[in-house]
Parts: C-alpha cells; sequence; structure tokens
C-alpha cells in the first residue's frame, strides 16, 4: 500500500513538471490528453489483485461399510412334556406287606395262597363292607379273598363286581410247618456251651397258631403266621445236642410235629 502511494506522487510531480515546461515553452501542436494519460497511469499503478486458485473441492464418497449380516433364529421356547400314564383297564393289586389270600374274608375260611411285596395280582371283584378284594389266586387258580388293609390298587374298580360273603365252612386240619430251620449261637465257657438263638419255619395254611417244643415240653405258642421263636438258654455239653418241635392247629386238631436237632458247636 505504500508503495502504491509513493508511485501515486511521482506520477503527480511528474505531471506538474510536464504542465510548467508547456506552460513556458513551445505550444504544442496538439493539446496533451492529460486526463486519458492519468487514467492509464492510474491504471498501471493499481495494486494487482492476487487472485487466488478457488481450492479444489474434494467430494470424499463415502463407501458403505457393509454391514454383517447376523441371522437371528427364533429360540424355540421349551415345552414342558406330561407324560400320562393311562389307568390300566383291568384293576391290579399290590401290596406293602405279605398278605395272606383266603376263601373268604377272614382267618376262619381256608388259606388258598398269599400276594407278596413286589408281585401284583388281577382284582376281579370285591366286598365293600368286610374292605376285601377278590383277586386271581397268585400261587394256583382259582380267586381268593385278600384283606385291603396293606393293598393299593391301580385301575378303575368302580365296575368290578360286589361278592357276597361265602358260608364259614368247616376248618379242615391244619398243615404241618414247613421249612423248619434253625439261628444257632454256641458259646463255649470253657466247660461246656451255652445255647442261643432261634428257629424259623414257613406259613402254613389253616392255622391258628403254633406250638413250640424243646423234647416233649411245651416251650412256647406262636400266633397265626407267626414263623420264628426263640431258642431257649440252654447249657450243653461238647457233642450235646437238644431236639425242637413245631405243630401247627386249629379248632379242629393238631398237625403233625416238624422235628429240629441242634448241636454244639
Amino acid at each position: 500500500m505504500v508503495r502504491s502511494n509513493k508511485c501515486l506522487f511521482s506520477i503527480l510531480a511528474l505531471v506538474t513538471i510536464l504542465a510548467c515546461n508547456v506552460a513556458g515553452g513551445q505550444a504544442p501542436t496538439s493539446a496533451p490528453d492529460f486526463v486519458a494519460t492519468i487514467t492509464a497511469q492510474a491504471l498501471l499503478i493499481q495494486p494487482t489483485e492476487i487472485i487466488q486458485p478457488s481450492p479444489a473441492v474434494i467430494v470424499v464418497t463415502a463407501t458403505p461399510e457393509l454391514a454383517t449380516q447376523i441371522p437371528f433364529t427364533d429360540t424355540p421356547i421349551p415345552t414342558a412334556t406330561i407324560t400320562l400314564t393311562p389307568s390300566p383297564s383291568i384293576p391290579m393289586l399290590t401290596v406293602s406287606a405279605d398278605t395272606n389270600c383266603r376263601s373268604g374274608p377272614s382267618k376262619a375260611y381256608d388259606y388258598l395262597g398269599a400276594l407278596l411285596i413286589g408281585k401284583s395280582a388281577e382284582v376281579v371283584g370285591k366286598n365293600t363292607s368286610t374292605g376285601y378284594w377278590i383277586i386271581k389266586n397268585p400261587e394256583r387258580d382259582g380267586n381268593c379273598w385278600l384283606w385291603g388293609n396293606y393293598a393299593t390298587v391301580a385301575g378303575d374298580t368302580s365296575k368290578l363286581q360286589e361278592f357276597p360273603i361265602p358260608a364259614t365252612p368247616t376248618p379242615s386240619a391244619p398243615e404241618s410247618p414247613k421249612g423248619l430251620t434253625a439261628n444257632k449261637i454256641c458259646f463255649w465257657d470253657g466247660l461246656s456251651y451255652h445255647l442261643s438263638g432261634s428257629i424259623s419255619w414257613n406259613d402254613g395254611a389253616n392255622e391258628e397258631g403254633y406250638n413250640v417244643y424243646v423234647g416233649n415240653g411245651l416251650v412256647n405258642v406262636i400266633p397265626a403266621n407267626g414263623t420264628i421263636s426263640p431258642i431257649p438258654n440252654l447249657l450243653l455239653a461238647p457233642g450235646g445236642s437238644i431236639k425242637m418241635s413245631v405243630e401247627s392247629f386249629n379248632s379242629t386238631g393238631k398237625s403233625g410235629k416238624k422235628n429240629i436237632t441242634i448241636i454244639c458247636p
């Protein structure tokens, strides 16, 4: 800007000098065009406008990011599986304790068999007043009456036949005990053996109880369905023995005796 002012002053001074020279010298043949000259000079001394190049417009095209497509699958909602166990069309009976099966609803009736724990039998009838079920005999052909105290029945019992109570039979003679065994304990004290332990047998049919003997002497009476009796504490010499016997009985009489010999040691 200072330089431009200096140039302008120099031009004005030059114009002044030329004007003086024209006034004191010869008249020019033609009048100079001072206005044009000054205008031309002024144009020459105008500061040059620097034209800045327009900044290049850089167009950035964003490459679209390829989105990773994650497949979504519906997680199936777990459904509860309910297994329905249909009730058997034929009622079946099990027991929580071994139970005798007789010809009627009491011990006055003949023993016909027994239903054991873990076994099952088909139910063919019932007697509601006594609480007995009539089942297919698990030991032989035919039916028998089983007390319902230890029984569980699976299936529809609503259509079972209602059985009448049969006439009380005249009891037959009881069977002799079977499977008599001894569980002996022999203790030697230096002079003799101290004998103890128990004897056992299988339950028979039609009994009202059992008599237990040592030798010929009655030592114990076991009620019906009982199958075990203690051995009396006795002293035995080495090699000595005792004989024990068991018989069943009911109102008609007694069975034959079942004998066992016990020796120490």
